[in-house]
């Protein structure tokens, strides 16, 4: 399967390490790799976390005060990562530059964001050209687990300048030797599909909820099936199964899900054909899942915080990063036949995005997005939590492509199956929910802001929104 391109493009860089870099063959005690094990990989993964520890020491006023008692040399295995302390993404908002380790004049790319929704503290993150080249080089290793060679990629990213998310993409594509078609974000649904008609693009990359929108305001007009696309690669939000159904029923191929952050270096992880979780650039980054309270390091197969740490990055390393995002690493071997890489879980809510309801029943929209969105008429939904006396509300604002009561009503009846609605329903601490129907565009989002649920509340709950 070509999903084994990821793991054969892990094992020549490990092997080309052990052939140019006699520090590392000092390091694995070995001459040359012929068969790449996991135990490989790790031992790969401890020389990377011990030198960007060094460099981030001695480049980074940051990371030289927070790890002023900490001794590499007491570093022999991974396991002692649990003994670094965490960063935290509030401490890149307010000392972007403190993490800088090159100068102004070297810092090819600067990204400024909020991680989710339009709340919080931006965000800075500095890229060299070098660390751009590492971006694109898996970029194009993770597109070929969708396309081949001379493969047209239609890019429905926001794109406005070089380097870019969309740009970086393009680089990426043409590195695999695809062909990129950069259409961006601001075009409507039918330009989109002009764009198709003429570019006729083998595989489809947009947002999540960019896709979603596209193909239910266009699929009862248009022959979507019709457009020769063989794959919609979808990114920065969940995809809900139901989700994935209609896609996959209206254009007649295959979905595969992207996962990434920003400050992971954008190009981070991908679904391979079992479609059971993502395999990740293990040649850049160190993944932990740790406790979201106390930071303790958690076993594979549990749920908890995802922590990252770039092992090449240039500019801003960033070491045991707590992404908020919560997930869990998979120890079972994946469908697909990938024998070494390890896999994340599906990433379902962040922190940030849950909320509590009915006494402390915490709620996220992910778990609302299987119900709603296997509703054909959805095209998007907006929660507003509210309060009525004693009891908590849920307003679902539905954007849907005929304005009918019976898709209300199957909306507040599919909210209504889930077990926690039923449950604080029954004992009066939630209200029936409502659902208001609107119009075609009404919830079309403008920025790259990622949906939340929106709490009018007066601070009946403690906040979900950690540093």
């Amino acid at each position: 399967m070509e999903t084994t391109f990821l793991e054969q493009w892990l094992h020549n860089i490990i092997r080309q390490k052990v052939k140019v870099d006699p520090e590392y063959r000092q390091f694995v005690a070995k001459e040359s790799i012929d068969q790449v094990t996991r135990a490989d990989i790790d031992r790969y993964h401890l020389f990377k976390l011990k030198k960007i520890l060094a460099y981030a020491c001695q480049k980074s006023n940051f990371y030289r005060q927070l790890f002023s008692g900490i001794k590499i040399d007491d570093i022999k295995s991974l396991d002692d990562l649990a003994n670094i302390p965490l960063t935290n993404p509030i401490e890149i908002a307010q000392h972007p530059y403190q993490f800088a380790c090159v100068s102004l004049g070297d810092i090819a790319r600067v990204t400024t964001f909020t991680s989710s929704g339009t709340t919080g503290p931006q965000k800075k993150v500095f890229c060299t050209e070098r660390d751009l080249e590492v971006m694109t080089d898996f970029m194009a290793a993770g597109m070929r687990t969708v396309a081949t060679e001379g493969d047209v990629v239609q890019i429905m990213l926001p794109s406005a300048r070089p380097n870019d998310q969309a740009d970086l993409l393009a680089k990426g594509v043409r590195k695999m030797g695809g062909v990129p078609v950069i259409s961006g974000t601001s075009l409507s649904p039918e330009q989109q599909l002009k764009i198709i008609d003429q570019a006729h693009p083998a595989v489809l990359f947009a947002s999540v909820s960019s896709m979603y929108r596209i193909t239910q305001e266009t699929r009862h007009n248009y022959d979507l099936k019709g457009k020769g696309v063989k794959v919609l690669f979808v990114t920065s939000e969940y995809l809900s199964p139901s989700m994935r159904k209609q896609l996959r029923d209206a254009w007649n191929c295959d979905v595969h899900v992207h996962y990434g952050l920003t400050e992971m270096g954008l190009g981070v992880a991908v679904e391979c054909h079992a479609h059971n979780g993502y395999h990740f650039n293990e040649a850049d980054l160190l993944l932990e899942v740790v406790d979201p309270e106390t930071g303790a390091v958690l076993a594979d197969d549990e749920e908890g915080e995802l922590v990252f740490t770039t092992l090449t990055r240039e500019a801003m390393p960033l070491i045991r990063y707590r992404t908020h995002d919560i997930s869990r690493l998979i120890s079972t071997p994946c469908e697909c036949g990938t024998a070494t890489l390890k896999k994340i879980a599906n990433v379902t809510r962040r922190l940030e995005a849950i909320a509590k309801i009915g006494g402390g029943d915490e709620i996220y929209l992910a778990m609302f997005d299987e119900l709603i969105f296997s509703i054909p008429e959805v095209i998007d939904y907006q929660l507003t939590l509210g309060k009525e006396g004693n009891r908590d509300t849920l307003h679902f604002q539905a954007e849907v492509t005929t304005e009918s009561p019976h898709i209300g009503e199957a909306i507040s009846k599919a909210v209504l199956s889930h077990r926690l609605i039923r449950k604080s329903v029954a004992a009066h601490r939630l209200a029936l929910p409502k659902v208001e129907l609107v119009s075609q565009g009404t919830l079309r989002r403008l920025t790259r802001a990622k949906k939340l649920i929106i709490d009018e509340r007066q601070g009946e709950y403690p906040s979900n929104k950690p540093n």
